[in-house]
């Protein structure tokens, strides 16, 4: 059993993937000190624990994406193994946590069974929070226009304050994004599941703040003295792709064509990927971020300030500064999204996308003319010994 289990609840886009990435990396070194990230709980190699949690709650909790269907409970019977086995602390961190339903949460703490449970919540502002998670809303391949999704966003929070409106955000499926991005109430969930004493918040740095910041932050609030100081740097690739406002819209332009076509998700969540991992990063002017739209800045500031007023009364240690979640002026885009960039983004994708192909087609030539040659000179001689025999 795991003398200490910490769990990391970092919502999507609260700085979890920089934070799992480097876990990952020194989790050879944490475990030679008694530490255990698990990054081998299934068959492949794992930088963070959401395919376990699901593999658990999916039936009850998560229905969003074709990527977690047809789950068999192995994933999370290897990560609670790996738990249940280890004699020192253990580390968890998983996105989804943080939108689970009471019962499901509880369910998840009984199967870990540690002696000792602490839950560290990492936190950014709903200026940087909406626009990313409509971002990451497109990359599932849905189709809700960025403000029909703000304005549903709106209606889903309501207008009673946070501590009336916990229990709906506790209780309804659909309500994952509050029980998520309601600061204050989800201290509240966590602290009245592990104690009081037992959560702690990290808050994400301003934008120009040293980039170790997050890190120190974080291995102060899991005090373990077995993390490093200083973050290891990471190879580029493993950096999350972000995708700007133009690259954005294009990429829900299609969601919408493809949808119309027919199309499974999993074929345009592969295009996609493509245009993520390859295609728009070659571009050499990407265009602006993807911001607030100016009329709703507004009530994203006055949520933040209503949220960071209910979460100062949780009286939670704070590792950072609450007024990192405040929303500033600048969340919100000048003007709204400039077509031509958006047509900029599509026909570079799409010339991008044809050289692709047309560097496959002359490869698989040159493969084909290589494995033919033998053949060909073998016809050649032949004929020319018959040609040789006919003159004689």
């Amino acid at each position: 059993m795991a003398r200490r289990l910490v769990l990391h609840i970092g919502p999507r886009k609260t700085g979890t993937t920089f934070l799992q990435r480097v876990l990952q990396q020194i989790a050879p070194q944490l475990q030679a000190q008694g530490v255990l990230y698990p990054t081998r709980y299934r068959d492949e190699d794992d930088y963070n624990h959401v395919g376990a949690v699901t593999d658990l709650t999916h039936n009850e909790e998560t229905r969003e994406s074709n990527r977690w269907t047809g789950r068999d409970g192995s994933d999370w019977q290897g990560l609670e193994d790996q738990v249940r086995a280890f004699d020192g602390d253990v580390i968890l961190s998983a996105e989804m946590i943080g939108g689970l339903r009471p019962p499901a949460a509880q369910r998840m703490l009984d199967l870990l069974d540690a002696d000792r449970i602490d839950v560290v919540i990492t936190m950014r502002d709903l200026g940087r929070i909406i626009p990313s998670s409509w971002q990451q809303h497109v990359r599932n391949t849905h189709t809700e226009p960025y403000r029909s999704y703000i304005r549903r966003r709106g209606e889903q929070r309501g207008t009673l304050p946070p501590t009336q409106m916990q229990e709906t955000w506790d209780t309804e499926r659909n309500q994952t994004f509050w029980r998520s991005y309601a600061y204050g109430a989800l201290v509240r969930r966590w602290q009245s599941l592990v104690g009081a004493d037992r959560v702690r918040v990290v808050t994400l740095p301003p934008a120009g703040a040293p980039s170790n910041l997050l890190w120190e932050r974080f291995r102060d609030a899991l005090a373990l003295d077995a993390l490093p100081a200083q973050a290891p740097r990471l190879q580029a690739f493993i950096a999350n792709i972000g995708s700007t406002e133009a690259e954005a819209m294009l990429l829900h332009a299609m969601n919408v064509e493809a949808k119309r076509q027919g199309w499974n998700r999993k074929t345009t969540n592969e295009l996609q990927q493509q245009l993520l991992s390859s295609g728009f990063l070659e571009r050499p002017d990407r265009g602006r971020p993807l911001l607030l739209p100016q009329k709703f800045l507004p009530q994203v500031q006055e949520w933040a300030r209503i949220d960071i007023a209910d979460l100062s009364t949780t009286a939670v240690t704070v590792d950072g500064d609450l007024e990192d979640l405040v929303v500033p002026d600048t969340a919100a885009a000048r003007g709204r999204v400039d077509p031509d960039q958006v047509a900029a983004a599509g026909a570079f994708a799409t010339i991008h996308a044809m050289t692709e192909r047309a560097q496959a087609i002359s490869r698989r030539n040159r493969r084909e003319a290589a494995v033919s040659l033998p053949g060909r000179l073998l016809r050649r001689t032949k004929e020319r010994l018959r040609r040789g025999q006919a003159s004689h």
